[in-house]
């Protein structure tokens, strides 16, 4: 009887034990098929994230993800083998860090570039409005009948208004500059994966730049008369400016301000860019020969910057010869003239005049030397027998004194 009952109790013992050992083998299976759904879960959620409030919140999850299986690492080894339990942690928090910062970098790119498209709208406008007036400015000075005076402040108005023109490009290049040179065009290519309905889709900043290349052209064949020296060398600056911020941005606005038009905007600017070079370079040199004809200047003639400079070297030899020849007030007359023009190229000038391309920095200093020689010896002569005579009167004056001095004294001693 004992015996039946010992067999009994260890069979009961014995199927106990099995349920219990099924039961957890059960539990453990389903742990481990319980974290791997969720792990594909939280790697389908750092995917879908679109702002950096929904990254963090995946973020703050997963940490107590990990919190509740840390007590299952041993049993989730053995599922997840070769790879372990904290290496399959570490590569999704490490996941979903480069996620948020990814979206940050997005988002705050999203909002530059949503800056610069209010930006851009306010100086669509007012380049429009300035090209308006200074339009009428112009056809009102081609049809004037008033005075000369009335004209005249007609014109100079119109030389404000292009001035403005100009300040106000400068701008627009200072905040595509500040908008564009750290951009991430990666990151800008995952807005559309994140939102597609922030993804810029115009193409206002390169049709700005398009325009305004346009336009700058039209203003240097037309208005070659109404402008100064002056106004060319405000506007070469304008010009260097322009074409740097092209040439180290063009390729990331092109990219991202894509469009059906796109390629053929980034093809015009281009060609609008050398024309405006040797547009600028054409009219400033015209814009000297008008200069050097008012101020009496009289060079060999020129027609291109190489030219130019030719005629500043020879004219300047020629100078330093007939002084070292012959001092004459004429001379030194011409020196003056010509030093009102050199001096604001040498304060003024020197920059501008290369990015127009009619002088190098070179050739400046080559020039300037022989302005400096030419200055030391065109002093007239006859400046210069004045300063021996009046030396010469003062040494006469202090001899006669002396003597005075000296005769005094002997008469008080007799």
């Amino acid at each position: 009887m004992k015996l039946r009952i010992t067999i009994l109790l260890t069979l009961i013992i014995g199927l106990f034990s099995s349920e219990l050992h099924a039961q957890q083998a059960q539990s453990d299976y389903k742990i481990q098929q319980t974290f791997k759904e969720q792990y594909a879960d939280y790697q389908q959620q750092i995917e879908d994230v679109t702002s950096p409030d929904s990254a963090e919140k995946v973020i703050d999850s997963i940490k107590q993800f990990e919190q509740r299986y840390n007590k299952h690492q041993e049993l989730l080894d053995k599922a997840l083998y070769p790879d372990t339990y904290e290496q399959k942690m570490e590569e999704l928090k490490k996941s979903s860090v480069r996620t948020l910062n990814k979206i940050e970098t997005i988002t705050e790119q999203k909002s530059q570039l949503q800056e610069l498209e209010n930006q851009l709208a306010s100086y669509e406008q007012d380049l429009n409005q300035l090209d308006q007036q200074t339009d009428s400015l112009k056809n009102a000075i081609r049809k004037s009948t008033e005075s000369e005076k009335e004209l005249s402040n007609m014109v100079r108005k119109y030389r404000q208004n292009l001035e403005k023109r100009d300040e106000l490009i400068l701008t627009f290049i200072d905040s595509m500059v500040v908008t564009y040179q750290d951009m991430d065009l990666e990151a800008l290519e995952e807005i559309e994966n994140y939102d597609q309905k922030s993804r810029i889709k115009t193409n206002d900043a390169l049709k700005l730049i398009h325009d305004i290349s346009e336009e700058n052209i039209q203003i240097l064949q037309r208005n070659a008369s109404s402008l100064q020296l002056d106004d060319y060398m405000r506007m070469a600056e304008v010009n260097y400016q322009f074409q740097s911020m092209w040439n180290k941005l063009g390729d990331k606005i092109h990219e991202v301000y894509e469009g059906e038009n796109a390629d053929m905007l980034a093809d015009n600017i281009n060609g609008n860019l050398t024309k405006w070079n040797s547009l600028l370079q054409s009219n400033t040199l015209d814009a000297v020969k008008e200069y050097f004809a008012q101020q009496d200047i009289e060079t060999a003639s020129f027609k291109s910057a190489n030219e130019f400079y030719t005629a500043l070297d020879s004219y300047l030899d020629q100078k330093i010869k007939e002084s070292k020849d012959n001092r004459s007030d004429e001379n030194y007359s011409d020196l003056q003239k010509f030093k009102e023009f050199w001096d604001r190229v040498e304060v003024q000038w020197t920059s501008n005049l290369a990015y127009a391309d009619v002088l190098s920095r070179e050739q400046t200093t080559e020039l300037n030397q022989k302005v400096d020689e030419w200055t030391k010896i065109a002093q007239p002569r006859s400046n210069n027998i004045l300063v021996y005579l009046l030396g010469g009167s003062v040494l006469l004056a202090v001899a006669l004194g002396v003597m005075l001095i000296r005769e005094k004294k002997n008469s008080g001693s007799a």
